[in-house]
């Protein structure tokens, strides 16, 4: 038991990845203390380059205001089967406001402890300095076609002169927001003028599915794709329906919100109202695969393969299960696996249970960093689309 139900948004965009204008742009974080006490908890922002190693820059050079400030809103739960206290602040803040643009870390931490980091979030601050036409187009790679997207796009300069772009222009790409299989810093295929072509450079991903959902907002009736509810004395159980391996299906296009997730209930103020579960999930499979870890994946996890969101195999009934507490709400999620013996960077694949499709929708965002003379990587440029919109 500790914090959970982690978020950090644009101001009043619960489903959006916390990617914001460096002027007027508001992020919310908010969390849950499961100890359902009033802990005090801090914040600080790193500033970072833009392949995330601490920038060189001195707080006082990003931020007007304090390095870390306490989070002074807190309320605790009502009615709930598992006690909570909730914690939320906007960034920037009066006494904490940010200056430059860039890559920066979100750290929370207890004062008596300032470096034990209990939560770490990314986030972006961009400027609007260059023009980024972006677009999803096939792979060059036939064999590529069916399964892969490849993301081509134009930088144009505006009102911000790049020098020398082949050493200090750098650009990533993330597909649904992760930064565990973000592609970077590829050279340009060529530079025609103020333009700076970035076409089948090799910003090639995986098309892989659409998201599943875990619709989790009520606690009295069974929603779509619930199997049953059941309460018992220290919390309430969701018993989900079985996922379909879908490795060799055909490609069905389903809405979804990118992995995220929104805290919601059907009945009570969302934040302090909403309860927490034991979701159960399951995912019946004819064999075990032989030396492959299976995990549970998004948001929910927070982007990360997490020993806690790893399936177990149930030989009994030939499946793959984990039960995981989660606050009421509606999740996506999806299956990723990866060899047992990898590295905690080696990127999941989705082709053993997802599938790969160059028609699915995903959300894709284009950065664009530049190394400013005043010595730090500026976001000087920022694309977000989706290539196939439901």
């Amino acid at each position: 038991m500790g914090l959970a139900s982690v978020t950090l948004h644009p101001k009043g965009l619960p489903a959006s990845p916390p990617f914001v204008p460096l002027q007027e742009g508001i992020l919310t974080l908010r969390f849950d203390d499961l100890h359902a006490e009033y802990t005090t908890h801090y914040i600080r922002v790193r500033h970072c380059t833009h392949d995330w190693w601490y920038s060189d820059l001195h707080p006082s050079e990003y931020i007007d205001g304090f390095y870390d400030v306490a989070i002074d809103d807190m309320e605790d739960s009502f009615g709930t089967k598992v006690n909570y206290t909730h914690y939320t602040t906007d960034i920037p803040r009066d006494d904490m406001i940010l200056t430059r643009s860039g890559n920066y870390v979100l750290e929370v931490f207890s004062p008596e402890a300032p470096e034990n980091v209990v939560i770490s979030r990314r986030f972006v601050l961009f400027e609007d300095l260059c023009f980024v036409e972006s677009e999803v187009r096939e792979p060059a790679d036939v064999a590529l076609r069916r399964t892969h997207q490849d993301i081509a796009f134009v930088v144009t300069e505006d009102n911000y002169s790049f020098l020398d772009p082949y050493n200090n222009l750098h650009t990533t790409v993330l597909q649904n927001a992760r930064w565990d299989n973000s592609l970077s810093n590829l050279p340009p295929k060529y530079i025609k003028g103020k333009e700076i072509e970035f076409t089948q450079v090799g910003y090639v991903f995986p098309g892989g599915n659409s998201y599943r959902f875990a619709d989790l907002k009520s606690l009295g009736y069974t929603a779509r794709g619930i199997a049953g509810i059941s309460e018992e004395k220290l919390t309430f159980h969701h018993l989900l329906e079985p996922s379909q391996r879908r490795t060799y299906t055909y490609h069905t296009s389903l809405p979804d919100i990118n992995g995220a997730y929104v805290i919601s209930n059907d009945r009570y103020e969302t934040h302090t109202g909403s309860d927490y579960t034991m979701a159960h999930f399951t995912l019946p499979m004819p064999y075990e695969l032989h030396e492959r870890k299976v995990y549970l994946f998004g948001e929910l996890s927070n982007g990360k393969y997490l020993k806690t969101h790893q399936m177990t195999w149930n030989d009994s009934n030939s499946s793959y299960e984990s039960t995981i507490l989660l606050k009421q709400g509606y999740y996506n999620f999806i299956y990723l696996v990866k060899d047992e013996d990898s590295s905690e960077s080696e990127i999941g694949t989705t082709a053993d249970i997802e599938g790969n499709h160059f028609a699915t929708d995903n959300l894709y965002t284009v950065f664009v960093y530049y190394s400013d003379f005043e010595g730090y990587d500026r976001v000087v440029g920022f694309n977000q689309w989706n290539n196939n919109p439901n």
